[in-house]
């Protein structure tokens, strides 16, 4: 029925202010009057109480705050509701008066200093533990292409609390840190992972950092900076700028590998080769760690017997599983099955369930 007097068009963002058009089909006789609900975060934040209703109409809305908007609108036909939807959803970044793409239903945006993707999986039943999945650098990200989430089918098994957080900062990748040692993409990051921690009442030792290449740096970064009791990871850059370095072997990687630098080139390298020993040198406490890495991948040469070399001289605790293959672009083949048994393993434990 709703669908023959009135055709509701799709909300959009123009000129920083959000609009919605519809049109109605009118009968002789017959008044029209319109309102509508602003939907704030699921949450109802203005109601726009009925008036009269034209033909064709336009309204506009400004939105003060970011987050995810959209616009129920009500119909009346002589004072009888004849018309009841809900527009569709769209994320808008107020400060820097923006709309934020998602690319499916379950991705969702956290605003802070700075928008973070992220898709959250609510355990089904209660839960003390929450996992972090970090993503890696795929090799159309070199090239300028989008970021993509990790291990999502990987960790389906796995009964309880799943963050999966996008790398997404200024159209490229930054290791979830930022550009230059700035830091304010970090910023952003670990307040999305306090909001969800606090919600659901997650201790910093129940989170599980997970990730491999990129994102087992990420993981590594945030477990001992936050102190997460936690971390699996697999084959991590620790000397992030020579690795990129090597990489860079494109006019667009090099541009991408230059912003993350930041504007002093020196420095950055810097920044980016100590980001996670310095956690290392500086920290006192560490998370529970479990390490995968192909015997034969430059990663473990180049990367992780250094960092374990300064692991022993400082007694920290870590399981190694090596695997026997030799390429780093095979590490998500056999990550992904140490990863399932070892977080399966740490949330099954029963002293940690009591």
């Amino acid at each position: 029925m709703f669908g023959l007097k009135v055709k509701m068009g799709e909300l959009e963002f123009k000129r920083n202010k959000l609009f919605m058009a519809f049109d109605i089909k009118k009968s002789f006789g017959k008044n029209y009057e319109y309102a509508y609900y602003i939907y704030q975060d699921d949450q109802i934040t203005e109601r726009i109480w009925y008036q009269d209703a034209q033909a064709n109409m336009r309204f506009s809305v400004m939105p003060i705050y970011s987050g995810s908007y959209q616009i129920r609108l009500f119909i009346k036909e002589n004072g009888e509701i004849i018309f009841n939807e809900l527009s569709n959803l769209l994320w808008i970044d107020a400060i820097h008066k923006k709309q934020i793409e998602t690319t499916f239903p379950k991705e969702k945006v956290f605003f802070s200093d700075n928008p973070v993707k992220y898709v959250f999986q609510k355990a089904k039943k209660e839960s003390r533990y929450l996992i972090l999945s970090f993503s890696g650098l795929y090799s159309t990200e070199f090239r300028g292409g989008p970021p993509v989430y990790n291990h999502m089918r990987t960790l389906t098994p796995v009964e309880t609390h799943k963050l999966f957080i996008l790398d997404s900062y200024l159209d490229q990748f930054c290791y979830y840190v930022g550009f230059g040692g700035e830091e304010d993409f970090e910023r952003s990051v670990i307040a999305l992972i306090t909001m969800i921690a606090n919600e659901y009442q997650i201790p910093p030792e129940n989170i599980i950092a997970t990730g491999s290449s990129k994102g087992g740096a990420a993981a590594l970064y945030y477990s001992f900076k936050y102190h997460f009791g936690k971390a699996v990871i697999g084959a991590p850059q620790v000397y992030i700028a020579k690795y990129l370095d090597q990489r860079a072997n494109s006019d667009s990687m090099r541009q991408r590998y230059n912003r993350l630098l930041g504007n002093d080139l020196q420095f950055g390298k810097l920044f980016w080769d100590g980001l996670i020993l310095n956690q290392v040198t500086r920290q006192t406490v560490f998370p529970e760690l479990h390490f995968h890495v192909g015997e034969g991948d430059f990663h473990y040469s180049q990367h992780l017997k250094p960092l374990f070399k300064l692991f022993n001289e400082k007694k920290i605790n870590y399981t190694l599983d090596l695997g026997k293959y030799e390429k780093h672009s095979d590490t998500g083949l056999y990550f992904t099955l140490f990863l399932l048994e070892k977080v399966q393993e740490i949330v099954m434990r029963k002293e940690e369930r009591s």
